[in-house]
């Protein structure tokens, strides 16, 4: 009898997890009436001759920030800064009817903000990017970084994917609908930081503008997720991800001191020993997984796009979170990180010299933070196995001294709905201008000047409007980054119908 009750219960639950997985499907959304949209013919080679330009201009703002009060004399720093003098040259001269409409001030010596007067001065909608780039040193690229090569309806150069092509796409929009004779319906703003790869201050500064000027944002668009294939089992169709919220970061030091010496005579205990068993416990101790609800969403979102099989997993959460919280750290570096804080060791030192042994012992982790993990709790996770993977040590007979401090960081960023008006407008701009894309929620795992703007907006989106292949992802801060000339003409159509329904 008690058999059959449990294979009666198993039938039901398995009638149950079918019959969810068979309903899981794609979501049918109305149709809403849009006012038509004019048909606005781009011009390719202008926009792609623009960029190329822009790429020729080597503002790398690595070092800009520790020449800037070193004693570097004025003509110093002028020499230091003029391919950023001279990249906002090129934007007057591109984009003149830009530059007679909209208001620009220079905030923080060099970052820019850009006024677009609406019908309205409510609700603003902010556009980002950022154009400084990283330096381009080291590897065998195809063709010379900051050349701006164009060759086989590609351009090629440091910037072209983060950010200048979406600098460039904003302008490209906004100059062809001035011409036509277009007025937002609200203000539009226009912020492009010089300094973000290096995490400066320029955007931070202009967010301190706008808030003395009393602007709280509707909502800001800046650089994130992009147009994927190929990365979610199952999924044929192109993804947008859409960077709902992006984690923190934090640098903390463990610095262990202890007796140093000479290395023919050295002791039981080391103050590099004791420190590799700190490194290794907490790589063998990460921080708990979680399943975050921008996660979630995108599962929910994926699933109903994923065979069958998939299906009776994801839609069927309430009974396979558990599972799916121990396999997806497995599946790959990008599913552990969107479900965890991470803490990975890059950096260590010890002596100067092979032969003596160092008194103090140093190493850096870069942490990036999940919401669930605070700054403070991510300093106490790395405090309490530090001190369990140094005991002995810190238990001697002379005893070594441990240190565990926070370098620097910040926590991870609130996160947007997707049921705020922001997301569906960007969500309607993307199936339309990228027909046949699916566009889901997600976190972001790195750092972006976006995050100043938390301060004034509660709807802040972070995406890139690009299809990115899996080697043009691999490009952007290393070898051969590029974009093809068709899809510079997919940025410029985004934001032409992201400025329009605005």
């Amino acid at each position: 009898m008690a058999i059959a009750v449990i294979l009666g219960l198993l039938a039901l639950l398995a009638a149950i997890l079918v019959t969810r997985a068979a309903l899981h499907r794609p979501e049918i959304k109305g149709h809403v009436e849009n006012e038509a949209a004019p048909e606005r013919k781009i011009n390719e080679t202008a926009a792609a001759e623009h960029l190329a330009e822009m790429v020729r201009c080597k503002t790398i703002s690595a070092g800009l920030k520790e020449n800037q009060d070193n004693g570097t004399s004025s003509s110093g720093k002028e020499e230091l800064y003029g391919e950023f003098v001279k990249f906002r040259s090129l934007l007057e001269e591109f984009y003149p009817e830009s530059h007679r409409v909209l208001k620009k001030v220079l905030i923080s010596g060099h970052s820019l903000l850009y006024r677009w007067r609406g019908e309205s001065e409510d609700n603003p909608l902010v556009l980002m990017a950022h154009y400084d780039v990283v330096p381009a040193d080291s590897g065998d690229w195809k063709y010379p970084p900051f050349e701006g090569i164009i060759e086989d309806e590609v351009i090629w150069g440091r910037g072209t994917l983060d950010t200048k092509a979406t600098l460039c796409g904003i302008f490209e929009a906004v100059e062809q609908l001035i011409k036509d004779g277009f007025t937002p319906q609200q203000d539009i703003y226009l912020s492009f930081g010089h300094d973000e790869e290096t995490m400066g201050n320029g955007t931070f500064s202009i967010v301190e503008h706008l808030r003395d000027q009393g602007i709280r944002p509707a909502a800001v668009l800046d650089e994130g997720g992009a147009i994927v294939e190929g990365v979610f089992p199952g999924v044929k169709s192109p993804i947008a991800v859409v960077g709902m919220s992006e984690k923190g970061v934090a640098d903390i030091e463990v610095l262990l001191r202890g007796s140093g010496g000479h290395s023919s005579t050295p002791g039981p205990l080391t103050p590099l020993s004791e420190l590799s068993k700190i490194i290794l416990r907490l790589n063998k101790k990460p921080f708990p997984v979680y399943l975050p609800g921008e996660v979630l969403e995108m599962f929910s979102v994926l699933g109903r796009h994923m065979p069958f099989g998939f299906k009776i997993i994801f839609a069927n959460l309430w009974l396979f979170k558990p599972l799916l919280k121990v396999v997806l750290p497995r599946l790959s570096r990008e599913l552990n990180a969107l479900c965890r804080t991470t803490c990975v060791f890059t950096m260590a030192e010890g002596s100067r010299a092979s032969n003596v042994l160092p008194e103090k012992a140093r190493a850096v982790a870069n942490l990036r933070l999940a919401a669930v993990n605070p700054i403070d709790d991510a300093l106490t996770h790395v405090k309490v196995h530090a001190e369990k993977a140094a005991g002995k040590s810190l238990r001697a007979r002379e005893p070594y001294q441990l240190e565990v401090n926070i370098v620097h960081g910040h926590n991870a960023s609130p996160s947007t709905s997707t049921s705020s008006t922001a997301y569906i407008k960007l969500r309607e701009t993307i199936e339309e201008t990228f027909a046949g894309t699916i566009v889901t929620p997600y976190i972001m795992l790195g750092a972006s000047d976006s995050r100043h703007y938390c301060a004034i907006c509660d709807s802040i989106l972070r995406f890139s409007p690009i299809r990115m292949s899996k080697e043009e992802l691999r490009s952007i801060h290393g070898v051969d980054e590029r974009i093809p000339v068709v899809k510079l003409s997919g940025v410029v159509k985004f934001y032409l119908s992201l400025i329009s329904k605005a």
